[in-house]
């Protein structure tokens, strides 16, 4: 497995495009014909060859051949030269300017086995990226929001090479592989960029696109590919949180109206805002933590489970239903409820997205 500290060098990773294996091939083919080409006009003028090497000897086509190959390629030993004006125009009007088009295909095809090297090197990262991600957290977005993401991430404790950052920008995914994380570039709404993230084994999908259209997409194809993986989305707009639940979103937080409403409150109220963004910065002071209810203890009151003496429980979730915090102490819990209090012990905290 690649270490955090070796992933900066990886760079940012693509999905590889079409194969250079074609156009290769092309070239390779398209400088066979042009040989073949001229080796049979010098066969038919022949007779305006010599061959210094063998005097009074006739030329057989291997020998044409031959003479065509170290002309075409500007080697010319000399063994065999063009001795009659015939010939010798041939050579000066139809082998000099294929020569310089066969040298531009030499270059060009250098150039396609360098993509082809480099291909089967991005072929070996995807693939291995592919098999020891497990578990992982992947980020679609890079920007504020994903910044932000990831930074709560690694202060949960979520392991560096086990996040994946997903966004069109080549600088936004190049500040990704620099923060120690991996850095795909491309669409995240494209299934071939999803499945090389191996979004079918991640614990968690974090959908934060700068537009809301573009979040859907990725929600619609995020869900196709793994109908269990959790699924959290951000929409700019309140009012396309409903199309966002309708996508698949198993969470759809509008950071745009939550931070609204924390600058109104601090309009007259000066100390809330410093408060709840102590709560909701994880690793420094208070922090909010959840607990979900075992099968066992359904039935029981907030107040009577055990590890929650002496810490303020602030809510009760059921499935997509809140249980009001007037409610708390009456209301008896459900298997699987979630309970979420505040708390001071950040390791112990139970981190919703692992599975």
């Amino acid at each position: 497995m690649i270490s955090a500290r070796e992933l900066p060098h990886l760079g940012p990773l693509r999905l590889p495009e079409d194969s250079p294996v074609p156009a290769l091939l092309r070239r390779i083919g398209l400088a066979a014909a042009l040989i073949v080409f001229v080796a049979v006009i010098l066969w038919w003028d022949r007779d305006g060859l010599r061959d210094n090497a063998h005097d009074g000897r006739p030329l057989g086509f291997v020998d044409v051949f031959y003479f065509t190959v170290v002309s075409l390629t500007t080697v010319g030993y000399g063994d065999i030269t063009p001795v009659t004006d015939e010939a010798r125009l041939i050579n000066a009007v139809l082998l000099t300017p294929i020569r310089v088009f066969l040298w531009a295909l030499f270059l060009g095809t250098a150039y396609e086995l360098t993509l082809l090297r480099l291909r089967f090197r991005e072929d070996w990262q995807m693939k291995d990226l592919h098999d020891r991600l497990h578990d992982h957290v992947i980020v679609c977005g890079y920007g504020v929001k994903g910044c932000s993401i990831v930074d709560e991430l690694i202060a949960h404790g979520q392991p560096r090479d086990q996040i994946v950052a997903i966004d069109t920008s080549e600088e936004a995914v190049a500040e990704a592989v620099r923060a120690g994380i991996v850095g795909l570039r491309g669409d995240a709404s494209r299934e071939s960029l999803l499945r090389a993230a191996a979004v079918e084994k991640a614990a968690a999908v974090m959908a934060a696109p700068n537009r809301d259209d573009a979040c859907v997409l990725i929600c619609l194809t995020v869900r196709s590919l793994a109908p269990s993986v959790q699924l959290i989305a951000a929409a700019r707009e309140e009012e396309n949180v409903k199309l966002l639940y309708g996508a698949g979103a198993d969470l759809v937080v509008t950071p745009s109206v939550s931070g609204g409403r924390l600058m109104a409150a601090a309009v007259r109220q000066r100390a809330v805002p410093h408060v709840l963004e102590d709560i909701l910065s994880f690793g420094h002071g208070l922090a909010m933590a959840e607990r979900i209810v075992r099968p066992e203890e359904g039935g029981r009151l907030v107040s009577e489970l055990p590890g929650l003496d002496g810490v303020l429980v602030i809510g009760v979730l059921r499935g997509r239903e809140h249980v009001s915090f007037t409610q708390l102490g009456s209301v008896p819990l459900q298997a699987g409820d979630a309970v979420v209090y505040l708390s001071n012990d950040t390791a112990g905290v139970h981190h919703a997205w692992r599975r």
